[in-house]
């Protein structure tokens, strides 16, 4: 008889589904702090790809496209092992914010990976994630959006090395956008890059796409490349598809020239190559007047735009991709 799986509370065998938490320190009430998770075991071995969701609070995206795609996950039909993460910083899930309130010393969990067993809050709650990640996870996808000030169209972030560029480009055909992140940073894809496996950071929605509509649209989205995932790795049955190729670059991040409101060009277009001096955005003051326009900086693309209008100067109002080629060959031959 195989043996038992175990990722924090949760003890599963093949072809069982279960639900627990991997626990973290405790409150005043002694209850401990506790990150919901579901492990999905199939019934025939195979990787075991974790799907990470809500590092940063305000991005629900990632909590909905995983209920989403655990509906069309059957564990009688999978080969390996899923494990799902909703909401990775609960309680910064809670108050809808990006990083938890009642921790102001480790605010972005971000960027704190692979934390501290005797860390600031979140640290810790990172270190827990990390070990029971590290110990058990071939493969992680972490799912970001543009959370409540901003909306991010379909962009990855992959470790640089081999491992993580082919699961990006296993998310599907609508990825075609694929930045390469050092590995050993201080988050978990490239932590997961640093041991030589794989691990990932899509962006995918935010604030001005949070209608019923949209938010359902990008969930979608989000669960369909997963299931695509799995295809391609042999863990359920079907044909993976993918982008006919892959734009790598860098990204710049356009920072504000002047406060006051922050309007975006409305025919400005994502995910495709504009030329230099397109118009991106106005900012006005309070009288209406123009006091700075917001343009590209160089032939690129777009792929985050502020939603949220009053900015201060300074502040973020667009990530901007520079493409220095496009490749064909993320895939193993």
């Amino acid at each position: 008889m195989a043996e038992a799986l175990t990722i924090g509370t949760v003890s599963v065998l093949p072809g069982e589904r279960k639900r627990g938490a991997i626990e973290a320190g405790a409150d005043m009430a002694g209850r401990p702090y506790a990150m919901p998770i579901t492990v999905v075991r199939g019934v025939a071995d195979g990787p075991c790809l974790w799907i990470n969701g809500a590092t940063h609070g305000d991005e629900p995206e990632g909590a909905f496209s995983i209920f989403l795609a655990l509906k069309q996950i059957d564990p009688q039909k999978l080969r390996g092992t899923v494990v799902a993460v909703p909401a990775m910083n609960v309680n910064a899930f809670t108050a809808g914010t990006r990083g938890d309130p009642l921790d102001t010393f480790s605010y972005d969990m971000n960027r704190i990976y692979p934390g501290k067993a005797d860390g600031y809050p979140t640290e810790r709650i990172a270190h827990a994630h990390w070990l029971a990640m590290k110990e058990t996870g071939d493969l992680q996808i972490a799912v970001h959006s543009g959370g409540e000030h901003s909306y991010l169209a379909h962009m990855i972030f992959a470790s640089d090395n081999p491992v993580s560029l082919e699961l990006a480009a296993a998310m599907g055909p609508q990825w075609p956008l694929v930045f390469r992140s050092p590995v050993g940073g201080g988050n978990p894809s490239s932590m997961m890059g640093s041991l030589g496996k794989g691990g990932i950071t899509v962006e995918l929605g935010g604030n001005c796409r949070t209608l019923t509509r949209d938010f359902h649209t990008v969930a979608a989205d989000l669960a369909a490349s997963y299931l695509n995932v799995l295809r391609h790795y042999g863990m359920i049955d079907g044909t993976a598809a993918y982008a006919p190729n892959w734009q790598q670059g860098y990204q710049i991040a356009l920072l504000a020239p002047a406060t006051g409101i922050f309007v975006g060009n409305p025919e400005l277009p994502f995910e495709t190559l504009i030329p230099q001096g397109t118009p991106l955005g106005v900012i006005y003051n309070l009288y209406g007047d123009v006091l700075a326009e917001l343009v590209a900086p160089r032939d690129g693309v777009v792929f985050g735009l502020r939603s949220r209008p009053s900015v201060i100067e300074g502040q973020w109002c667009c990530f901007f991709g520079v493409i220095e080629q496009t490749v064909d060959n993320l895939l193993p031959k």
